[in-house]
C-alpha cells in the first residue's frame, strides 16, 4: 500500500519521536511511505528549530520513497502530449543534463541537506516563497469571493467552465473565441504555461524564474511552441486529452475545491499536495477542510485517485503511529 501523510501528521510523528515505530509499521504492513518535496518545504517553514529538526528527521528515513516535484510531472505531461499531437515542437535529440540534475537535487540532495543541517535551508525558504505566497493568497481571496458571489453549478467540479467575455483583449485570447465556454483546467494550463515560457529571454532566461523552462527546454523547441499563439491555444483548449494530463487537471480542480472553504495562507501549499494523489493509495490528513476538498476532487477525477482519510491524532489521545495504523485498516 502506498501512503502519503500530510504535514500535520508528520508533525506528530516527529515531535513524539515515533519515527522508528512508523518504520516498523511500514515494514510489517508492507507500506510504501511516500514523501513529496512539498512536505519538506512546508517543514522547513517551522520556526522552532528543535521541532523542525524532529519533523525533518521523521521525514528523512531511508525507508521512505522520495517523489518528484509537481512541476516536473506537470511538465512531463505537457511534453508527452506535445510528442503525441505537436511533433513539430519536439527536439529530435533531447538536450542533456538539466532535468537529471534537478531530479537528483529534489529527490535526494535537498533531503540530505535538510537532514544534515536544516537551518540554512530554513533561512532561505521565506526569502524565496513569502512574496509569491502573499501574491497568491491575495488572488485566492479575490477568487474565492468572486466564486461565492457567482451563479455556478457546484455539483460537479469537472463541469466548471470559463467563458471569454466581450471585454477580454485579443492579446489574451489568441485563438479563444469570445462566448465559447472551455473547461477550467484547460484555460488554467494554457495561461500558466504561456506565462512561464513566454516571458523569458529564450537564449539566456536571465533574471527570471526558470522552473518550467528547466523541465521543458531540453525536450521541446520553445520558440516553435510559442511561434503560433493561436495553435498553442488550440493545443490546450481543444486538442490535449484530459486523461493524459491528470496532474494539470488536479492542480486546477483542487484549487477550485479549496476555494469553497475558508482561504488561508496555507491554501496554496495544500493545492500542491493534490498533485501527488496519483502517487498513493491512501492520503492521511488532520486538516478536515483539505480532506473534504480532495474528496470532492476524487468524485470528478478523470483517473482513479486514492482513499482520502481524515485522522484526529490530538483528540484520540493515542500515539500518532497507532492512529495511522488504525486509519490504514
Amino acid at each position: 500500500m502506498r501512503v502519503i501523510l500530510d504535514n500535520n501528521v508528520w508533525s506528530y510523528v516527529g515531535i513524539e519521536g515515533s519515527k522508528a515505530e512508523l518504520e516498523s509499521l511500514a515494514h510489517s504492513r508492507r507500506l510504501s511511505v511516500r514523501t513529496p518535496p512539498a512536505t519538506l518545504l512546508e517543514a522547513l517553514r517551522t520556526k522552532n528549530a528543535e521541532k523542525r529538526d524532529r519533523v525533518i528527521d521523521a521525514m528523512t528515513s531511508r525507508h521512505w520513497v522520495r517523489l518528484r516535484t509537481e512541476v516536473d510531472v506537470a511538465c512531463e505531461e505537457f511534453v508527452a502530449e506535445a510528442r503525441r499531437i505537436r511533433p513539430q515542437w519536439v527536439r529530435q535529440l533531447p538536450l542533456p543534463g538539466r532535468p537529471a540534475a534537478l531530479r537528483e537535487f529534489w529527490m535526494r540532495g535537498i533531503w540530505r541537506q535538510a537532514a544534515r543541517d536544516s537551518a540554512p535551508l530554513a533561512a532561505r525558504q521565506p526569502r524565496l516563497t513569502d512574496t509569491v505566497e502573499d501574491h497568491v493568497f491575495g488572488n485566492l481571496k479575490k477568487n474565492s469571493l468572486s466564486m461565492r458571489e457567482s451563479d455556478w453549478d457546484r455539483s460537479n467540479l469537472a463541469k466548471v467552465t470559463y467563458t471569454a467575455t466581450d471585454g477580454a483583449p485579443d492579446s489574451y485570447l489568441e485563438g479563444w473565441q469570445r462566448g465559447i465556454p472551455v473547461a477550467g483546467w484547460r484555460v488554467e494550463g494554457r495561461d500558466v504555461f504561456r506565462h512561464a515560457l513566454g516571458r523569458h529571454d529564450l537564449m539566456t532566461w536571465a533574471g527570471h524564474d526558470t522552473t518550467f523552462g528547466d523541465w521543458i527546454v531540453p525536450y521541446l523547441h520553445v520558440d516553435s511552441v510559442l511561434r503560433d499563439r493561436e495553435d498553442f491555444t488550440r493545443f490546450w483548449l481543444a486538442d490535449a486529452e484530459e486523461a493524459r494530463m491528470p496532474r494539470n487537471w488536479l492542480s486546477w480542480v483542487s484549487g477550485v475545491a479549496l476555494l469553497e472553504h475558508k482561504v488561508t495562507k496555507s491554501t496554496g501549499r495544500d493545492n500542491q499536495l493534490a498533485c501527488y494523489l496519483p502517487d498513493c493509495d491512501v492520503f492521511l490528513s488532520e486538516d478536515r477542510r483539505l480532506v473534504l476538498a480532495l474528496k470532492r476532487v476524487k468524485d470528478t477525477a478523470p483517473i482513479p485517485l486514492p482513499e482520502i482519510r481524515w485522522v484526529d491524532i490530538e483528540a484520540s489521545g493515542s500515539r500518532a503511529v497507532d492512529v495511522i495504523a488504525a486509519a490504514l485498516e
